[in-house]
């Protein structure tokens, strides 16, 4: 069957760093773990924000070989390091110095017509030539057009307006009905690198001339274009884990003391990252509902009725674009908080792994060990923690292995 004449399956994707590790893990549980039926399924829209787009984008290139796909997702988070992203040697760390402070220099004396002397603490210089290098970009366009996929939606956040914007590649018969601005090409590797650009920390990225920053800033959990794009189930996977009710909250700090920049930093980065997938979940489920009672109240044709209705009355605007019909979706998020297990790694020595440049970030954003661990863990690459997340997300897909399986073969 091909992908056009069956129910839609989406992947939606969070950002979050380093920590999309733990999305890898997942999907490798989902490629290896479960019964060939269900891990044979392929996910015809694939959509992510951030790290998330950068696993999406894997995901898409690889969709017509996905024993390979799940063997290769976490040999790549295995092998990542910090100088696949960034510059991390001395010569780096000189030559932010010597810019930064002639920057500020020249800052003072007013001299006009310089450009901006700071970009992003991190030299990003590395990033591109490491995603070219292990994705097969020009798969993607080859599976869409095969048509073992069906799209790929990518959000990144145009820095000149702060409003998101959808990079978007996908076939004839897959129409988009939302509302964003979107451009419709062939997914290339600044796409993706523009969408993982946390704000601050790394440079913006030019596409066709314009800055882009993290998708994130804005839409962290890109369910809404899976389902603009005709999504009929979304599994839906987030990096922040929500503590069970009345389970106290690591403390990390003292009170009456004001806290470090790096602590505040941390806290910056939880909200650029936070996954606000909530509203979302409650809105299609009550959708879901209102067809339940609508078919209960008027029949089996409740549901083409009204959608001929809207259509005879050229009604437009989300729902009415689109059509009203139920949609399935699924979540997984970390049983564990993913803060407190690079706070593990890190106290247990992978600190020795630093180079002088990331000691001299901590030194210089005045990253308490103890309570900046937020911040280190969306940027750092330590081999012990990236393991740590590919297993909990491994483990936490097994939590949900019935699930999935029910989920990947409706």
């Amino acid at each position: 069957m091909s992908s056009s004449s069956r129910s839609k399956l989406a992947i939606v994707l969070s950002g979050g760093g380093a920590r999309g590790a733990y999305e890898a893990g997942i999907i490798h549980y989902i490629r290896t773990m479960l019964p060939p039926k269900s891990r044979n399924r392929v996910f015809d829209i694939h959509c992510g924000a951030s790290v998330g787009a950068l696993n999406a984008a894997f995901l898409a290139a690889t969709s017509h070989d996905l024993e390979m796909q799940g063997k290769d997702v976490r040999r790549l988070w295995e092998e990542v390091r910090e100088e696949d992203i960034y510059r991390r040697d001395k010569k780096a760390l000189w030559e932010f110095l010597g810019k930064s402070g002639r920057g500020i220099f020249l800052n003072l004396l007013r001299r006009a017509g310089r450009g901006p002397h700071f970009n992003g603490f991190l030299d990003t210089t590395p990033f591109l030539p490491f995603i070219e290098r292990v994705i097969p970009w020009d798969m993607i366009t080859k599976n869409i057009r095969n048509e073992v996929t069906q799209a790929i939606s990518i959000v990144a956040t145009n820095i000149f307006t702060g409003r998101m914007e959808l990079f978007i590649e996908k076939n004839p018969h897959t129409e988009y009905t939302g509302e964003y601005t979107s451009h419709f090409q062939k997914i290339e590797p600044v796409h993706a690198m523009a969408s993982a650009a946390i704000p601050i920390v790394f440079p913006t990225v030019m596409v066709d001339g314009i800055a882009y920053s993290d998708g994130g800033l804005r839409l962290n959990t890109p369910m809404s274009p899976a389902i603009q794009l005709g999504a009929d189930s979304v599994l839906v996977i987030g990096l922040h884990h929500r503590a069970d009710p009345g389970k106290n909250i690591p403390f990390h700090g003292e009170i009456g003391k004001t806290p470090a920049l790096g602590q505040v930093l941390g806290r910056v980065m939880n909200s650029i990252f936070l996954d606000r997938i909530n509203y979302d979940l409650e809105q299609l489920q009550r959708i879901n509902r209102i067809i339940d009672w609508g078919e209960e109240l008027h029949g089996n044709n409740f549901l083409h009725d009204i959608n001929e209705m809207l259509l005879k009355k050229k009604i437009k605007g989300d729902i009415a674009n689109r059509g009203l019909k139920r949609i399935q979706a699924l979540r997984i998020r970390p049983s564990e908080d993913i803060g407190e297990i690079f706070n593990e790694c890190f106290q247990g020595g992978q600190n020795a792994h630093f180079s002088s440049f990331e000691k001299f970030l901590v030194r210089f954003l005045d990253i308490d060990p103890a309570a900046g661990v937020d911040f280190l863990s969306y940027i750092s690459f330590m081999p012990e923690y990236l393991k740590k997340l590919l297993d909990l997300g491994f483990e936490d897909a097994r939590k949900h292995h019935d699930e999935l399986k029910t989920f990947l073969d409706q």
